[in-house]
């Protein structure tokens, strides 16, 4: 991780800048540049790295999960990733390591310190927590990371120590305490800015940020459900105290002016164009997947909103939505892309036409527009990870109000009509009403009774609401399950939790086994750090095929 970067970017959302391996842009000796900038002029940079981190590697792991996959089976790259394979001698899927040690490293620790010198105790509590999130994020994407030897004093440092999982969730745990301790102090500096200043997601509302953090901590608590130490109640805990209304989401916003600082899943940025939707789905949201039939009241009135339908609709139960075999692509794809009974793309039900300029919000769909937020936390989640945690502990009729009250939040996620900057809605059109919304909540769909509830519903239904961003929450809950581990309640009929998904034919480099992380970035470690490497087997040929300790019992 041969990392010595001192840069400060003031473009919301844009600009990520270039720099060699043994040199830094200091810009308090540049005089064309600010000597010393003030946080709120650093911190929206800091939002802005978050989608660049985890949209460009979504590319990879919404594959693993089946969120998404490739259009043509002429692709052995793109396939190869379809069944859980990886690219070696590249840094594809490198960048929320980028995003951790580069785009956010240093500059949060800037903004860290120099908030504490000028009592700006609210960037400090947030920085804080994009630190924590970041991370979360690494670790549970990479396994073992650089933890404590991050960012050291000693710029001239070549070679870093990798810290086991263990103890960067502990690490997370108290970056999490530091920015609860600095989020609620009080006694700010009278003279210099607020966090509304550079804010974009939140306003500045502290409040906000505060929930936020509690639901990092539940996330890290949560996550190790296969352990004989998981507390659900701490879990719990933490959900009641976070993300409470569609209003308390975190996302964060794009101005689309320009192609930087337009929502790199959207039309003008073309980067979903060989991506498709998957029959896993599909199925989730047409009926077949949770109540074996389709058509009427058991078609999901969200699945008109979050996914792109096909021309060829007659003669189907559902519609006419359809969806690509994982590892094998649209057998009726197109290169020209005009075949239209080929499955669309995410971008929306018609072909477009990108043209320069053109950021129009009418194109795109979902979260796959030019001018729509990337969520990183919703209430939806929270609730769903309470449901879980509750029925852990056995408490179904509990369990069951978090299961519902999570399905209506992901209701009201996609209702929302107002976003931070004047975001694009995420509705097609008009949405979705309450006899839409209550007919679906009252259908086979949905469990009604306590004792009928299982895991697979509220895992199932967690997977809906993170359809399309949550993808490495979706992740870390597939390999908590191991892929196709049953539903203890449903063991006698062979149903697993993640109800008739069909894990691909694995690339060959996996020796037979499922992803379970992600190897390390290339340019910075596989260059730099070998021997660190060696010393956690990252080396090895099926390495990312190693299950990470969360998951372990």
């Amino acid at each position: 991780m041969k990392l010595k970067y001192k840069i400060f970017v003031t473009v919301l959302l844009a600009a990520f800048a270039t720099t060699s391996c043994n040199k830094y842009l200091d810009v308090n000796s540049d005089n064309s540049n600010p000597q010393d900038p003030d946080v709120s002029s650093v911190f929206p940079t800091q939002l802005g790295n978050i989608p660049r981190g985890l949209q460009y590697d979504a590319r990879y792991v919404s594959r693993f999960i089946q969120n998404f996959g490739s259009a043509s089976s002429g692709s052995t790259t793109a396939i190869n990733w379809d069944k859980m394979g990886f690219q070696s001698a590249s840094d594809v899927n490198g960048d929320i390591w980028r995003m951790t040690y580069y785009g956010l490293g240093a500059n949060l620790n800037y903004i860290i310190t120099k908030g504490i010198a000028n009592g700006q105790w609210d960037y400090v509590g947030a920085a804080y927590a994009l630190k924590a999130m970041s991370f979360q994020y690494t670790t549970d994407y990479h396994g073992d990371i650089i933890f404590k030897e991050a960012f050291p004093a000693d710029e001239n440092q070549v070679f870093f120590k990798y810290d086991n999982q263990e103890t960067v969730y502990a690490g997370v745990d108290s970056l999490c305490r530091m920015a609860l301790t600095y989020l609620s102090r009080t006694d700010y500096n009278p003279s210099v800015s607020r966090l509304s200043k550079g804010d974009y997601a939140y306003d500045g509302n502290v409040d906000r940020w505060k929930k936020f953090v509690y639901g990092l901590l539940a996330r890290n608590f949560h996550r190790i459900t296969n352990k004989a130490s998981y507390q659900a109640d701490s879990v719990i805990k933490y959900c009641d105290l976070s993300l409470a209304s569609a209003q308390d989401d975190f996302g964060i916003p794009f101005d689309a002016q320009k192609n930087d600082d337009a929502n790199f899943f959207g039309i003008f940025r073309d980067n979903l164009t060989l991506f498709r939707q998957t029959n896993y789905i599909v199925s989730l949201l047409d009926g077949t997947t949770l109540t074996g039939t389709t058509g009427g009241a058991n078609i999901d009135p969200r699945m008109k909103h979050m996914l792109s339908r096909s021309a060829d609709s007659s003669g189907t139960n559902n519609g006419g939505y359809k969806g690509v075999v994982v590892g094998v692509g649209d057998p009726q794809y197109s290169s020209l892309g005009t075949n239209r009974k080929a499955v669309p793309t995410p971008f929306g039900d018609s072909i477009y036409v990108i043209t320069a300029g053109n950021f129009s919000g009418s194109q795109g769909k979902y979260l796959f527009a030019n001018k729509v937020v990337m969520p990183i936390m919703t209430s939806a989640e929270i609730q769903f990870m309470k449901a879980e945690a509750l029925f852990r502990k056995s408490d179904k009729p509990k369990a069951l109000l978090a299961y519902q009250a999570g399905i209506r939040l992901h209701f009201d996620f996609i209702n929302r009509t107002s976003w931070p900057r004047g975001n694009t809605p995420l509705f097609n059109v008009t949405a979705i009403s309450p006899a839409e919304r209550d007919a679906y909540m009252a259908s086979a769909n949905v469990k009604q009774i306590a004792d009928s509830l299982t895991l697979s519903d509220i895992m199932l239904q967690k997977y809906i609401a993170l359809y399309g961003w949550g993808f490495f929450e979706t992740w870390v809950d597939m390999r908590r399950y191991h892929y196709t581990d049953l539903d203890p309640n449903k063991i006698e009929q062979g149903i697993q939790v993640y109800k008739n998904l069909v894990l691909p034919t694995f690339a060959a480099e996996n020796a037979g086994r499922p992803v379970y992380r992600v190897r390390p970035r290339y340019n910075s470690e596989y260059i730099w750090n070998v021997e660190e490497l060696r010393k956690i087997g990252a080396m090895n040929g099926n390495y990312h095929t190693y299950e990470c300790w969360f998951s372990q019992p």
